[in-house]
């Protein structure tokens, strides 16, 4: 067996590969950059006409990914290789894989995933579409088409390629970590590189002096900006990457919040603008010297003339197939669902019959497949109406020529126009017949607009044609029994030809007839059907966990992603160290669903939420819940062996390295954490801005505590649990200054609640830290507590209040600071607790609160604000509008009461009584509305019979 490249081989032989493909090879920059990304080579060359292709190694610095050299995958330094292909080959993809081949990688023998990844870096302006590409399980190289380079559209469109040469090493040479990579024969990366990850990572996370920094920033900004207005393009662009190299350790020293960090994005995205302009200014003055116009336009699409004879005489079947790189799981959903929509008015409009439709999709195909189609469109007669009658003839019934145009138009004689009395007139009318046309041509024409109407939420160009698709299309299938439909869309022609599985050979195969599609792919182990994956996996999973005696009930949402992630699922079971599980296990779980996409597997008869989205589950240390050391990861292959189990040993290797290197990096944030106690966070929170006019973090949080002393007796509470309250109020966002939550946001308030019991708080005192963020998200849990309760409304309605005095109330889809949830999960948890709460009083004390000045027309936007999601949240259960806004009008100011009111009345509103009740109700409300004073009643004087029975 041939022993694998050392480091220096590696990068080498990617050199000599991308050289035979016509890339200049560049060198990596002298400053310090986050990503090849940034080098100019990509940054500014991506920009105008002109093609570049070109492949470097860059030293890429991410001061946030330091660990002191001890996690085996994140570095403070790692060295990326990049390539820009520019424009698009068109077989970008299948480059890439014939260049891990060259070094040694066998797609045979590994899982090789494209993973939707939607790339921007706000510093250089730019975006893109593609992927993070996964080998078994490990993230080793970004796939980007870029679409916007410093505010400015690409155009053409450029492939950038980012390989992890560190990661991709550990893999090929099989070792532990970065630490152990052969360098060559006589070095590692760790000889090498270790201290400077040890010294860094000191300096990044110890030393580092926040307001010393931010002058720096300041000053690179103002050097950058000195540049620009002598039109210096690279000099300008270097004190660019100053400054996004000083915000980049500004924010590992946990020193930028939320409203700041846009600031800041938006102070470089601006100079890289104006970087961009100058240097496009400056290619344009030199008439694009690189300019080569055969490069850009690729080989032109010729479509050959269509034989009707040549289609089946009888209703055959028909297959269409969009042949995509690798769509986005939730795209994938979205474009089948509307096919499904579409298909029956477009047969119906093309006047085709047909049996039954099928929709279908994979993450490289949408397939349409329509049984026994007619070969011919049913014969039409339509009476078409034409002018007013008057003006098709004159007043001696000759034809005027409006009379004779409208009947050349219509290819009848004058004669053979009709006079008929229409949408209240007298118009001449023209009986026309529209003999029907072959299905083939017919379809061919319709296929290129029904597949411009699959709209995404992003979209991307990828070459010439300029055509928006969610990921490049590059195939096209069209068959009506055996022949070819033909058209063609974004520069693709329509053909027979399909392919199979990413990785396996034949890359490319015919398809005969229609009706051999279905054998091809089962050959293939590509199941097209989305409900046939989610069964096979749950089958796969079942059959693993009980190899271990565990147990998973499937999150339904990761599930439903996981099977638009392959086309051929084979679930395989890999383990870990159980000295992990000593970690919180909210952060287990998160790691192995949020970032690998696994199922994690629990002791047998341990209950958890299998329809959970988050990570909800009970506390740490609960028996009934407790985790295995073990997952389950499914990978997009299909084995021919007798036992596919035992064929994926290199795949399970890989992804069981991954998640030691997950752990890790969890267990060095929690140790780093525990040092210290959840009560010595809360001055760092000082350096979180929350927003500009309201202050800091810290701020917040002394607000929040100040208010639940206001709130805290219109709750009743007993004298532990208004101390429960206050003490939680205090620490409730101590935790977004520890460094386990800086890099999972999604475990704020789980490990506020796991610090502060770890740092001798009260489990009561904790739990209320949890509680306060909830709910969530939809069908989140809602807090159970009342300490929970009134922590969370004085953190809304502080967010709240203080948004709206500062003129941040959301409009139309945009609400970056979530007030619209922050609004609903405040009256869910009213609701659930069922608390009478006064939303204008609790508005009113937060706003005494503020910095800033509250005027009373802002508390009632406020107010409306919050009660029209409260409306919403009652109409979305079910009641009736007019119920819900009776009751609203006068009791909408305090939600529990109003969801009790408004169950109650939509009970009154059902009885057969209730309009001959209403009026007379409505007539004594009238009557007594003006009266100030209450009256007893005296059943002694009743009279009437009514009176009594009433």
């Amino acid at each position: 067996m041939t022993p694998p490249l050392d480091f220096q081989s590696i990068i080498m032989t990617l050199q000599h590969f991308w050289a035979d493909h016509g890339c200049l090879i560049w060198q990596p920059y002298y400053t310090q950059v986050g990503a090849g990304t940034y080098n100019p080579a990509t940054a500014l060359r991506v920009l105008g006409p002109e093609p570049w292709n070109v492949a470097f190694v860059e030293p890429s610095i991410r001061p946030d990914d330091g660990r002191y050299g001890e996690n085996p995958n994140r570095m403070q330094m790692h060295y990326q290789f990049q390539v820009i292909l520019k424009p698009d080959p068109g077989n970008a993809q299948e480059l890439y894989i014939a260049s891990l081949a060259a070094l040694g990688i066998d797609p045979l023998l590994h899982d090789l995933r494209f993973v939707e990844d939607n790339w921007e870096s706000p510093a250089l302006g730019a975006w893109g579409l593609g992927w993070e590409v996964w080998l078994d399980g490990q993230e080793i190289t970004q796939f980007t088409y870029f679409q916007q380079a410093g505010g400015t559209l690409c155009d053409p469109v450029s492939v950038e390629i980012t390989y992890g040469l560190d990661r991709i090493a550990i893999s090929l040479q099989r070792v532990e970590g970065f630490t152990a990579i052969r360098w060559n024969d006589q070095f590692t990366s760790g000889d090498i590189n270790l201290q400077a990850e040890q010294e860094q990572s000191t300096y990044y996370f110890e030393l580092a002096d926040v307001n010393r920094l931010k002058n720096m920033y300041d000053l690179y900004e103002q050097e950058a900006n000195a540049c620009l207005e002598k039109n210096l393009v690279l000099p300008a662009h270097d004190y660019v990457l100053k400054c996004s190299h000083t915000f980049n350790v500004l924010d590992s020293r946990g020193a930028i919040g939320i409203t700041e960090r846009q600031s800041y994005f938006g102070r470089m995205r601006d100079l890289s603008r104006r970087v961009a302009e100058t240097y496009l200014a400056q290619r344009q003055h030199l008439e694009y010297p690189w300019l080569n116009e055969n490069a850009l336009t690729g080989p032109k699409v010729s479509l050959p003339v269509i034989n009707p004879a040549s289609f089946s005489l009888t209703p055959t079947d028909l297959l269409l197939e969009i042949g995509t790189e690798e769509l986005p799981a939730g795209d994938l959903d979205s474009a089948t669902e509307q096919l499904r929509a579409r298909l029956p008015g477009l047969f119906a409009d093309l006047r085709l019959a047909h049996g039954e439709i099928r929709v279908m999709g994979t993450p490289r195909r949408l397939v349409v497949y329509v049984q026994q189609v007619a070969v011919r469109q049913t014969d039409l007669e339509q009476l078409v109406k034409g002018p007013p009658a008057e003006r098709a003839f004159d007043s001696l019934g000759e034809p005027t020529k409006a009379g004779e145009g409208f009947a050349r138009s219509k290819g009848i004689n004058i004669h053979d126009l009709q006079v008929v009395e229409m949408d209240g007139g007298r118009y001449v009318a023209a009986r026309v017949h529209h003999a029907g046309r072959p299905a083939g041509e017919v379809l061919g024409e319709a296929f290129p607009g029904l597949i411009s109407t699959i709209r995404f939420d992003k979209s991307m160009r990828w070459n010439r044609s300029n055509i928006y698709f969610s990921r490049p299309i590059r195939w096209l299938v069209a068959l009506l029994g055996e022949q070819v439909i033909v058209f063609e869309y974004a520069g693709v022609q329509s053909g027979n030809t399909t392919r199979g599985l990413r990785t396996r050979q034949p890359a490319e195969f015919p398809v005969k007839a229609a009706s051999d599609y279905f054998n091809h792919m089962k050959d293939q182990g590509i199941i097209l059907e989305k409900n046939e994956r989610l069964s096979l996996i749950q089958v796969q999973l079942n059959n693993l966990v009980r190899e271990v005696r565990g147990w998973n009930t499937p999150d339904m949402s990761l599930l439903s992603e996981v099977a638009n992630l392959v086309e051929a699922p084979t679930s395989l079971l890999g383990s870990f160290d159980a000295a992990h599980l000593a970690l919180p296990r909210e952060v287990l779980i998160s790691v192995m669903k949020k970032h690998q996409r696994y199922f994690p597997v629990f002791k047998q008869d341990s209950p958890q939420n299998g329809n959970s989205s988050d990570v909800n589950l009970p506390k740490a240390g609960k028996e009934e819940s407790e985790l295995l050391p073990y997952f389950i990861t499914v990978a997009n292959k299909s084995f021919r062996g007798s036992q596919p189990f035992n064929e994926g040993v290199l795949i399970i290797e890989g992804n069981q390295h991954v998640i030691r290197a997950r752990f890790a990096d969890a267990d060095f944030f929690v140790r780093d954490d525990r040092r210290h106690k959840l009560v010595d966070f809360l001055p760092r929170l000082g350096t979180l801005v929350f927003q500009t006019r309201l202050g800091s973090m810290l701020d917040k949080s002394h607000r929040i505590t100040a208010l639940v002393d206001i709130l805290s007796p219109m709750f009743s509470l007993s004298e532990g649990e208004m101390d429960t309250t206050r003490r939680a109020a205090e620490l409730c966002k101590a935790d977004l200054a520890t460094k386990m939550v800086i890099d999972m946001t999604s475990l704020q308030g789980i490990l506020g609640r796991y610090y502060a019991i770890a740092s001798g708080e009260s489990e009561s005192v904790g739990e209320a830290i949890f509680e306060h963020y909830l709910p969530r998200f939809s069908g989140d849990l809602l807090p159970k507590t009342r300490p929970g309760l009134v922590v969370g409304l004085a953190d809304r309605l502080d967010t709240l209040a203080g948004l709206f005095a500062s003129g941040m109330a959301p409009s139309g889809a945009r609400d970056p600071f979530a007030q619209r949830r922050a609004a609903l999960g405040l009256v869910q948890s009213l609701i659930a607790q069922e608390v009478s709460f006064d939303l204008r009083r609790g508005l009113e004390s937060a706003a005494v609160l503020l910095p800033i000045p509250a005027d009373p027309e802002m508390l009632a936007a406020c107010h409306a604000f919050i009660v029209e999601r409260l409306r919403n949240l009652l109409l979305e259960t079910g009641y009736h509008y007019d119920v819900v806004d009776a009751v609203i009008v006068v009791q909408g100011s305090n939600p529990a009461r109003t969801s009790q009111s408004v169950k109650q009345l939509s009970v009154w509103v059902k009885r057969q009584d209730w309009h001959t009740i209403l009026p007379s109700y409505a007539r004594c409300v009238r009557i007594t509305r003006d009266l100030t004073q209450s009256y007893n009643l005296d059943p002694q004087g009743f009279i009437e019979k009514a009176e009594k029975s009433l």
